[in-house]
């Protein structure tokens, strides 16, 4: 269920992304003029970025665990992660950048299979197919297993009984 709730919130995360990747000019150049798919780049990157930081909250809010995991804590508690367990940080955000990567690897191969560009003419239903398996494998996915990596390092330590 925890899976299904980190999915969730990425997915409400990554809303805007997935606006800007179903507009073709913006992602293809070969859709339109070269200059908005020159703006899409960065702006997608943009995005994701803002995603990566706000997904704390989000997924606070769509599967609260209190004290430690709440809405209005997440983000605290995802900054002391970065600062006390910086190199398990580190690894959940190298675990999004592959998880990232295979899913750009993936709409490549079904780009290759079957191009959205047929005689000079964009095919929006093959455009389309390639830009869900970019933001279901790629943002989606990686966002999803990054939040459920660094909440998993919120979780406190057992402490030691007392004897």
């Amino acid at each position: 269920m925890r899976l299904f709730r980190a999915v969730l919130s990425a997915a409400a995360a990554t809303l805007p992304v997935l606006v800007l990747l179903l507009i073709p000019q913006f992602v293809h150049g070969g859709a339109g003029d070269p200059g908005l798919a020159a703006l899409g780049g960065p702006w997608l990157n943009g995005l994701f970025l803002a995603a990566i930081i706000l997904i704390p909250k989000v997924n606070g809010a769509l599967d609260p665990q209190v004290p430690d995991w709440t809405a209005s804590t997440a983000m605290a508690a995802t900054g002391r992660v970065w600062r006390t367990r910086i190199w398990f940080a580190i690894l959940a955000a190298l675990a999004l950048l592959a998880i990232f990567a295979a899913g750009q690897t993936a709409a490549y191969f079904v780009g290759v299979a079957s191009p959205a560009i047929v005689d000079g003419e964009l095919v929006y239903s093959r455009f389309l197919v390639q830009e869900l398996v970019v933001y279901a494998l790629g943002y989606v996915l990686s966002l999803a297993v990054y939040t459920l990596i660094i909440r998993a390092l919120v979780r406190p330590e057992p402490k030691p009984r007392k004897r």
